[in-house]
């Protein structure tokens, strides 16, 4: 069984082949354009018995490019939309020496069963 950050690690690397990272900093000298993911939290969502059932995870995807890049950020979005991957997009910056950061936010739910 795939958990679900391997699950997204295979999705992001259809968009960017070999270039999808977890939790790497740009600073490590990485050629651009690249995803960065990351679990943010997971959170004890049903309970039964006083145990939890199903947590809730949240996991924080983020393009970072050397510019602004409207393609490759519909590209990420329809490869989510078509593993039906619910996505918020929350936020958009550009730092100078890093290039333009766009973060997406999922949710994804893991039964007690799958870990």
């Amino acid at each position: 069984m795939v958990n679900n950050l391997e699950y997204i690690y295979t999705i992001l690397n259809e968009v960017l082949p070999n270039n999808v990272y977890y939790a790497v900093s740009v600073k490590d000298n990485i050629e651009l354009p690249i995803i960065v993911y990351q679990e943010l939290n997971k959170r004890g969502k049903t309970y039964a018995d006083d145990s939890y059932l199903l947590k809730e995870l949240t996991i924080q995807i983020t393009l970072i490019t050397p510019n602004k890049n409207i393609q490759l950020e519909k590209m990420l979005e329809n490869k989510l939309k078509l593993y039906d991957i619910e996505f918020q997009m929350i936020s958009e910056f550009y730092i100078a020496e890093n290039g333009l950061y766009r973060i997406y936010e999922i949710k994804m739910e893991e039964s007690k069963y799958e870990q």
